[in-house]
């Protein structure tokens, strides 16, 4: 009996060892927490979403017109994203900026830890796993980690890829969790019909591999593997056809689920109009096609290009469900830029798995203990980076491009200046990320325009830009009885070299970033 006891603490023991495996999984989940850490909180969603979140809380319901400008003043206006409205104000009261930031990176920890424990179930590689993540998903992805609720939506669609997968592994049945997660997921971001997306592509090709003699046929001649053991690729085996079932079962539960939210079935609409508005089409950066002209296209390229490397050396042929949900998501990455991150979740997983298949059975890639000391010294100085860059000091540790809670361009100092002043404009004119800041800081002042694309008429948009650049300056201020101007010193350098040579106008405010007039009839 003393021999079992001390046996069993032995083994209980030895489970806290510090691995090198530990470490680089501490590597992993602290740069995806870091990252969201260290970006300061651009202008431009953010605020609006935070003043929308208040007006809920304020008037007891979802604003269903436009209160925030005066140029679209009473339109109506479909506020999806109301629930991380909500979520974002909530915090925001109970802990400011700081606990907005926490929050933030431990959303992303949560969605990119559940993408890397799904490479680690596929292929148990865990030095692998971590190093394309960070190497190549990390750059390609973090330009959307913006607080906005888009990141709020990134564990919800890593929840429905982890369901999916462990399903088609044969693992656990959470298949009921997925009309939950779409309940959530419908009121916070467009995004949710990707989690449809998701289910119908998983369902179709577990379907097209019991298709029929010639398609098993097929099928299992694509999947032999080619000079590597069929144990060391963990690949997921054909479901039975009765266990599809469940699956669609609860794919049908899931599409009901998106119902649950306050306009129903209109949801659907909002999204398609969306999609097919010529403003948000044609004028917003995120919403064009990639190009390597620009550093986030030029990345997205080059990751494709190590997919397609990875792909045509890997010692086996991928499995026909990551191989389809990986060309729809690259299609839907073409069509957007803004699509690249959700590209980047069901893209790492394909190539991880068949990356996987280059370097030899896991037990030869795992279990490396190294020195437990150093392991724990060099966990202890990843925590101590870490904690460098946690919002409430890390403006006095770091410089500001990285320190600053909030980015430079935001316009604090000037709209507090304008807010001071005994006579205010009527009809502002402003940048428009200045806008979304307008509405939260300087409620009372509404706004010429801001992030809302899809509110403003395309006509207005194109007005916008015209002013900004300085053409047609007289006719577009008189248009919309322009009194007052907030503007970008570099974005609208032609305005405010044409309001310079007209003296009816009088520069009260200037700094680095913003300049801000007003008109001789308004009394200084």
């Amino acid at each position: 009996m003393p021999t079992t006891t001390s046996s069993s603490t032995a083994r209980r023991a030895d489970r806290f060892i510090l691995k090198l495996d530990h470490v680089w999984l501490a590597v992993a989940l602290m740069l995806f927490a870091l990252r969201p850490l260290l970006t300061p909180i651009p202008p431009n969603d953010f605020w609006w979403h935070m003043a929308t979140g208040r007006a809920i809380i304020a008037q007891g319901a979802i604003p269903m017109l436009d209160s925030f400008s005066y140029t679209q003043a009473g339109q109506p206006f479909f506020n999806q994203g109301w629930l991380a409205q909500l979520l974002m104000y909530g915090i925001y009261q109970l802990g400011g900026i700081p606990l907005t930031y926490i929050f933030q990176a431990l959303v992303i920890a949560l969605a990119y830890g559940l993408l890397l424990r799904l490479c680690l179930l596929r292929t148990g590689q865990v030095q692998l796993s971590v190093g394309l993540l960070l190497l190549t998903t990390l750059p390609l992805s973090f330009d959307n980690w913006l607080v906005r609720p888009q990141s709020y939506a990134f564990p919800l669609f890593a929840g429905f890829l982890t369901i999916l997968t462990e399903y088609r592994l044969g693992g656990k049945n959470r298949l009921w969790l997925l009309p939950i997660l779409m309940v959530l997921w419908v009121n916070i971001h467009g995004s949710f019909v990707l989690g449809g997306v998701l289910i119908a592509g998983t369902l179709a090709t577990e379907w097209l591999k019991r298709r029929g003699a010639r398609w098993r046929e097929a099928i299992s001649w694509a999947s032999k593997p080619i000079g590597t053991p069929e144990d060391v690729l963990n690949r997921p085996a054909p479901l039975p056809v009765p266990l599809l079932m469940p699956l669609l079962l609860w794919g049908v539960a899931t599409a009901l689920a998106l119902l649950l939210n306050p306009r129903g079935l209109e949801v659907i609409g909002y999204v398609r109009n969306l999609l097919g508005t010529s403003a948000v089409t044609s004028l917003v950066t995120e919403w064009a096609p990639p190009t390597i002209r620009e550093p986030g296209g030029m990345i997205f390229f080059i990751f494709l290009f190590v997919c397609i490397v990875v792909l045509t050396y890997a010692r086996r042929r991928p499995d026909l469900t990551d191989l389809l949900l990986f060309f729809a998501f690259l299609w839907n990455a073409l069509s957007a830029s803004r699509n690249i991150v959700w590209f980047g979740f069901v893209a790492t997983l394909l190539v991880v798995v068949q990356a996987a298949t280059l370097l030899g059975t896991p037990k030869q890639t795992r279990g490396i203990v190294g020195s437990p000391t150093l392991n724990a010294v060099l966990i202890g100085l990843l925590t101590l980076m870490l904690a460098l860059a946690l919002p409430w000091w890390k403006a006095e540790l770091l410089p500001p491009s990285v320190g600053a809670l909030l980015s430079a361009d935001t316009p604090v100092d000037a709209v507090a200046y304008m807010r001071n002043q005994p006579d205010r404009p009527r009809h502002l004119f402003h940048a428009e990320a200045y806008g979304s800041y307008l509405i939260w800081q300087a409620p009372e002042q509404l706004v010429f325009i801001d992030t809302r694309i899809e509110l403003y008429p395309i006509e207005q948009w194109r007005d916008y830009i015209n002013l900004g650049q300085g053409n047609n300056v007289a006719a577009l201020l008189q248009k919309y009885t322009i009194d007052g101007l907030l503007l970008d010193a570099k974005g609208q350098k032609g305005l405010i070299e044409a309001v310079r040579r007209d003296r009816s106008w009088i520069e009260r405010y200037k700094d680095e970033h913003t300049v801000y007039f007003t008109h001789s009839t308004i009394t200084p």
